[in-house]
């Protein structure tokens, strides 16, 4: 069954489209040549202080156009489109809630909304699991790390999230985040969810950027975990 907000959002679709996040052509949020040309991210081994970790795609071309939208064309709906194709291509882990990486009160103000939040909760309704989206936060700004270091990230994250209720987080948590980078951030949630009674967290995000060292080609990379 339709929700109210979704029934409202197709009627805007049909009275004024909405044009690709991706591309910026007709056909929807994410058009489907834009979700076509979405370039799935290699798998790789576990991301350190996490049991599980889903990535699905490269953070470039209509992926990465989107997520920009999303966050600073505050385009809120557009979460709508990349959390359907997300829960699409990686599936459901296992878990008993989705909890999105938290933003610092400051940033939350400004933005006007949490784009993990945006996307957890659309994963939620595909996967049937419940959001803890007040549970997690984080005490401090850690401000914008874009141009931080792996080391520099990890001490600039360390106890920066605190798990503040009500009760202990659930025993299985599904983190969710946009975009993953080192990975700093999600241990750093992870760490404060297990202080708080959390057995398992695993997590997933829309894209990552390919690490190139020596230039590595994406192909050559996509082609050596083949079987």
């Amino acid at each position: 069954m339709l929700r109210l907000t979704d029934l409202f959002g197709r009627l805007l679709d049909l009275v004024f489209p909405e044009r690709c996040a991706g591309c910026g052509g007709a056909g929807g949020l994410l058009c489907p040549a834009c979700l076509a040309r979405l370039r799935p991210y290699p798998p790789e081994g576990p991301t350190p202080g996490l049991d599980g970790m889903s990535v699905a795609w490269l953070y470039d071309g209509p992926v990465r156009q989107a997520v920009h939208h999303l966050k600073y064309r505050r385009r809120r709906r557009v979460a709508e489109a990349l959390g359907d194709a997300l829960a699409a291509s990686v599936g459901a882990p296992p878990a008993d809630a989705l909890v999105p990486v938290p933003l610092h009160a400051g940033r939350l103000a400004e933005r006007g909304f949490n784009q993990a939040e945006e996307l957890a909760r659309r994963l939620g309704r595909r996967w049937g699991l419940p959001i803890c989206a007040s549970g997690l936060a984080r005490g401090r700004d850690t401000g914008h790390q874009a141009r931080l270091g792996r080391a520099d990230r990890q001490v600039n994250v360390a106890g920066a999230f605190i798990w503040r209720g009500p009760g202990a987080p659930p025993a299985r948590v599904l983190l969710v985040d946009d975009v993953l980078t080192t990975g700093a951030t999600l241990a750093a949630c992870a760490e404060a969810l297990r202080a708080a009674g959390a057995h398992e967290v695993r997590a997933v995000a829309l894209a990552r950027s390919l690490a190139r060292p020596g230039g590595t080609d994406y192909a050559k990379i996509v082609k050596s975990q083949q079987p």
